[in-house]
């Protein structure tokens, strides 16, 4: 079972729902830096763990609209599923605030998220950033162990997490400080559950740091003492432990996401497994990037179900060339447009969904602003695709999508000439069609105008379709 499509309303920046579309595959999504990249894994990965964890909402809640969030997936078996939430008193103020209800409908459903809640968590460049930071074996026991390793599940039985057994330890050492051999006894278990976890891991590790960098670069980690993780680094056989001094950025980057992906390879044993991978290439050049891509495919494009996220354009592309020939891979952009309505600021869509059909719901439930911009969006899309399509001469100066619509318009518009009265039309609804803001104006003649704006831009949308 996969994921089909995700649904997200009212969840941090969205303020409007948007629908990203999986079809079953694994994933890329584009965006500029605050379009919703990251909180678009992050409502996933809330959704997977609201069937265990109670979890209030209120720092999730979009603050324009104020509404309670709502995130559901569609799965491949035609399962739709929701995020439950439930209403319950604030014990510190004694206000009404939303939690997640941890009662998905159906058995399969609960076991469904319970497994990707345990064996999925988010990859993003902020976790790999810390190794820049890291000097001493606490630094290094503090990102790998009680960040990348936390949901390890300690065999045999695999019932709980090493983050879960650390917090146990931490609980006996609270309630009972006495009890000695009982704490010596789970230290030395944790211990030896890390070193074993480490002795399994270290060639998988080193694979794919080599592979990455293309250096003979090897770790080793090994642990005495519970919150000091013994590191060493070797290149070419020489000792490189002051990673700070002798490794780039890149081979920094190298070594954490390496270290992440064999995890992942080797220890995560649920029978439903995605990969978040959240601009996580921020740190590695193009050339380290390549060889990404290659262990994805090679070793984790059968098992799991891959959503990449970035803000590179070029990468993003790159990955489109490098991806799109094995037919299991969707790529999305997501775009910020604003509005002149301080209750509804700016919208996030989705590049490439039916925007006219949205606009139709939105103008149906008396949102105008959203409508009229749903509508732009469409239109942006029908032109700019028809002008690098027939690779008119705007499109050879910059990229077509940094070019004024106005004069992007300008030039489809002499390549029209047996759509004269489409073009009038369009020209008569330029203020809606053609303007970044949008003004809101919720008097019933612009309803009107938003309506017909919608109807000319599906028949210019048909008389392209038909050159």
């Amino acid at each position: 079972m996969r994921i089909k499509a995700l649904k997200i309303k009212n969840f941090k920046g969205f303020a409007n729902e948007i629908d990203i579309g999986l079809k079953g595959k694994n994933l890329v999504i584009y965006g500029e830096n605050g379009s919703g990249k990251t909180s678009s894994v992050e409502a996933l990965k809330l959704l997977f763990d609201s069937a265990s964890s109670e979890i209030g909402l209120e720092k999730y809640q979009n603050v324009f609209t104020k509404q309670p969030i709502e995130i559901s997936i569609e799965t491949t078996n035609r399962s739709v599923i929701s995020l439950k939430t439930k209403k319950e008193a604030d014990k510190t103020n004694g206000k009404e605030k939303y939690v997640t209800l941890t009662d998905p409908e159906g058995y399969k459903e609960r076991i469904f998220f319970e497994a990707l809640s345990r064996s999925t968590s988010i990859l993003s460049y902020r976790q790999l950033m810390k190794i820049y930071d890291l000097s001493t074996p606490e630094d290094f026991y503090e990102l790998f162990i009680r960040n990348i390793m936390a949901y390890y599940l300690i065999p045999p039985r695999r019932e709980k997490t090493l983050i879960e057994e650390l917090q146990e330890l931490e609980e006996l050492k609270e309630k009972s400080p006495k009890s000695r051999k009982r704490i010596g006894k789970k230290e030395e278990s944790i211990k030896r559950e890390i070193n074993k976890f480490f002795a399994e891991i270290k060639d998988t590790w080193n694979q794919y740091i080599q592979t990455l960098t293309g250096d003979n670069i090897e770790i080793e980690c090994s642990l005495e003492k519970l919150g000091k993780l013994n590191f060493s680094v070797k290149w070419n056989g020489k000792d490189v432990s002051k990673i700070l001094t002798f490794l780039n950025e890149g081979r920094l980057n190298a070594i954490s996401l390496s270290l992440f992906l064999a995890y992942y390879k080797k220890f995560n044993v649920y029978k439903y497994k995605i990969l978040l991978l959240d601009d996580v290439v921020i740190g590695l050049d193009m050339d380290l990037r390549i060889p990404l891509l290659k262990i994805i495919q090679e070793d984790f494009e059968d098992e799991y179900q891959i959503i990449i996220t970035t803000f590179d354009e070029n990468w993003f592309n790159l990955m489109k060339q490098c991806l799109k020939s094995t037919h299991e891979w969707e790529f999305v952009r997501l775009v910020v447009k604003a509005t002149d309505n301080s209750n509804h600021p700016f919208i996030v869509g989705v590049v490439g969904q039916d925007y006219l059909k949205r606009a139709e719901d939105y103008l149906k439930n008396g949102d105008i602003p959203a409508a009229a911009i749903y509508t732009r969006l469409e239109f942006e899309r029908i032109v700019t695709k028809y002008a690098e399509k027939k690779r008119l001469k705007v499109a050879f100066r910059r990229k077509v999508q940094e070019i004024p619509m106005n004069e992007v318009w300008g030039e489809v518009k002499d390549k029209l000439p047996r759509a004269k009265t489409i073009c009038r039309k369009v020209d008569t609804y330029k203020s809606i069609l053609l303007n970044p803001a949008v003004h809101y104006d919720p008097r019933p003649k612009y309803k009107r105008e938003i309506k017909y704006a919608i109807d000319v831009v599906e028949k210019l949308k048909e008389k392209i379709e038909e050159i």
